[in-house]
């Protein structure tokens, strides 16, 4: 592929000031938490902005007790998209982290993020793995195994729309590529996914081997959106789009089509709830070379075609696979005990 555009990348200073924005809408009963996890970083040279999107709940008292140890921002509800283009706008850093409300740092997170941008000065972002821990922040017995992007993945956004990505919690940027990205459009939900779907447009992206961040999973995050087909569906068109007008802002000269993304097309037969054998083998076959190509692993392979094989063979049992994730799903089938969902990111669920 094309090389990458020609933009003012700076050198990190030897002690880069690192921007945390956290987002929140009405998780004051875990933004204390979250809070908490960034001021108790190891790294000393931190800014941190909380930008709560218009709660109702107990989140701006929560924020206020805190006083001038973080930077509040208060507005109207607009969604992810302006509360996270409004607080990576305010930060002062080279370096910005993201982190929802619900979702809490590893002690060591930022430093390693530093040392791993100053290692490698072209990484545009970086993200890492993830702990699943219960309301409470305990972890959960079976936790993701997996392995992230690294590189260039411009040529899997253009073939797959989509790559081995993380969650908004396990990502960091360098400031000078968001501000050629922002303002993000108004986005209720999935900033994320515009972001991991533009900024490696200007350069490779990275990774830490190390989950250096706590997904919290509870009552507010597992149901919603999950079980919607049309908000599936609306993702993957939303990514796919932002995908081709970078490509074509570049010049460059592949663009993604949507009719070859595995998930639209599986989100697409079960709304349909009319799935003909012959559809459904050809999208698993699709959903086959598609884990290949991005390189998952053999094991992850074998999860995401499995995933894929019971709900477009089984449309009935979608919605519980769709809820749980497959994991928790087969468990559910052997045991009478109620499953806990695990969390999927964006771009490579």
């Amino acid at each position: 592929m094309d090389p990458f555009p020609a933009f003012d990348l700076p050198p990190l200073s030897p002690q880069p000031l690192v921007s945390v924005v956290i987002n929140n809408y009405n998780y004051g009963r875990f933004l204390d938490h979250a809070i908490a996890s960034v001021l108790a970083q190891t790294y000393p040279h931190i800014e941190l902005i909380v930008v709560d999107d218009g709660s109702t709940d107990e989140s701006t008292d929560v924020i206020q007790a805190y006083g001038d140890q973080i930077t509040p921002i208060l507005q109207s509800n607009g969604g992810q998209g302006v509360a996270l283009t409004v607080g990576i706008a305010q930060a002062q850093g080279e370096i910005i982290c993201l982190l929802d409300a619900d979702d809490y740092f590893h002690p060591q997170k930022v430093a390693r993020v530093v040392a791993e941008f100053q290692e490698h000065p072209t990484w545009v972002q970086l993200s890492h793995p993830w702990t699943l821990v219960n309301t409470e922040g305990l972890s959960l017995e079976h936790q993701p195994q997996k392995t992230l992007a690294t590189g260039d993945v411009r040529p899997l956004l253009c073939k797959y729309g989509k790559y081995r990505s993380a969650l908004t919690s396990a990502l960091a940027y360098r400031q000078t590529v968001l501000a050629q990205v922002l303002p993000m459009p108004e986005l209720r939900t999935c900033a994320d996914a515009y972001l991991m779907a533009t900024v490696p447009f200007y350069g490779p992206v990275g990774q830490i081997n190390d989950p250096l961040m706590f997904y919290r999973l509870h009552g507010g995050n597992l149901h919603g959106s999950t079980l919607n087909l049309s908000h599936h569906i609306w993702v993957r068109q939303m990514i796919v789009t932002t995908i081709n007008e970078m490509a074509i802002k570049m010049a460059l000269s592949q663009t993604c089509n949507i009719e070859l993304d595995a998930d639209y097309r599986t989100f697409s037969a079960l709304q349909r709830r009319r799935i003909s054998w012959a559809e459904a083998v050809q999208i698993m076959g699709m959903s086959l070379s598609e884990s290949i190509g991005i390189g998952r692993s053999p094991k992850e392979t074998l999860i995401r075609v499995l995933w894929g094989s019971i709900c477009l063979l089984c449309p009935d049992e979608s919605q519980s696979v769709l809820q749980h994730g497959l994991h928790e799903y087969l468990h559910g089938k052997r045991s009478p005990k109620p499953v806990v969902p695990s969390g999927n990111d964006i771009l490579g669920t």
